[in-house]
This record gives C-alpha cells, sequence and structure tokens, in this order.
C-alpha cells in the first residue's frame, strides 16, 4: 500500500518534469500519428483507423497504445498495452514497447481518454510528439490543443480536429 502511494507520488512528479521541458516545436505535415487510449473501456479501433485514413495517414504510420487497469494484457498486433505493473517505485516506465513509443516523434498524439488518469497522463507528457490533441476533462497543460467534445461522439472528435488542423496548415 505505501509502495503504490511511493509511485503514484513519483509518477505525478515525473508528469510534472516532463510538463516544465516541454518544448513546442512546428511541423509542416501529418506523417505520422499515435493515438493513446484507455483500454479499459470499450473502443472501437475501425474508428481510429478511419481518423488516420481521413487525416491522410497510411495504417502502417499509425500507432496506438492502450492503458488497462486491470492486472491481463493482452497480445495484439496493432495495439501495445500497458498497466500499472508497468511502472517502477520510482515512477519510471519499466515496459520496453512503451519507452520506445514516447521517444518517438509523432507528429501528431491524440490522447483519446477523458478520465484524467496518472498513467494514461504520464505516457501523454512524457512523448515527444509534436502537437498533442485531448480532451477538455484531461490536465490543459498536457495538450497543445484541446477538442470539446467527448470520446463517445467519435464523428464530432474527427471533424473538430480536422477543422483545427486545417487551420494550422497542418494537413
Amino acid at each position: 500500500m505505501i509502495l503504490k502511494g511511493l509511485k503514484r507520488n513519483a509518477i505525478k512528479k515525473s508528469i510534472d518534469a516532463y510538463l516544465k521541458k516541454r518544448n513546442s516545436s512546428s511541423m509542416s505535415s501529418l506523417k505520422t500519428l499515435a493515438v493513446l487510449i484507455d483500454a479499459s473501456y470499450s473502443f472501437n479501433q475501425q474508428s481510429l483507423l478511419k481518423l488516420a485514413s481521413e487525416l491522410g495517414v497510411a495504417p502502417e504510420n499509425l500507432k496506438i497504445v492502450g492503458y488497462k487497469e486491470d492486472k491481463e494484457l493482452e497480445e495484439d498486433k496493432k495495439i501495445v498495452y500497458y498497466n500499472d505493473k508497468s511502472f517502477g517505485v520510482s515512477g519510471a516506465m519499466k515496459n520496453k514497447s512503451i519507452q520506445e513509443f514516447i521517444n518517438k516523434d509523432y507528429d501528431v498524439l491524440i490522447n483519446f481518454y477523458e478520465e484524467d488518469k496518472l498513467e494514461l497522463n504520464y505516457v501523454a507528457a512524457a512523448s515527444t510528439a509534436k502537437i498533442k490533441v485531448g480532451f477538455a476533462e484531461v490536465d490543459h497543460r498536457i495538450n497543445d490543443l484541446i477538442i470539446g467534445s467527448t470520446a463517445n461522439d467519435a464523428n464530432l472528435f474527427i471533424n473538430e480536429l480536422k477543422k483545427y488542423l486545417k487551420i494550422l496548415q497542418i494537413i
């Protein structure tokens, strides 16, 4: 119990540190897309593939990462999962696949989750993506662009995202 509290505090400190070092950079076009989801809830993988195609991103340039609260992680070729055990006591990421995801320079990271969870916020804040997009319910410091819709209304989210990426001349 005490270790879990220490781990959560270390993760919070890591999030703050990543947010302080965040450097916004400009980009010219959208080629790579990453999506971070809360896989504890059901989601439609096809809608994420649809989103990528509507933004002009090839399926091989789409990476999906999901956080699951339950202990068992299922294997999936298209989605990489992580859970609480992916973090060490010091709050550092132990999962090599997630660490690679964090370190890769994606053009856009979509934080497709509405509930403010430390484990999701950690990966979102640590990511080196050029632009981060998410929902209003999540810590505002993490996302560069906040879309005012819900995860249940994927079509509205896609339309709003496309509109703002066009305004920013990214697509």
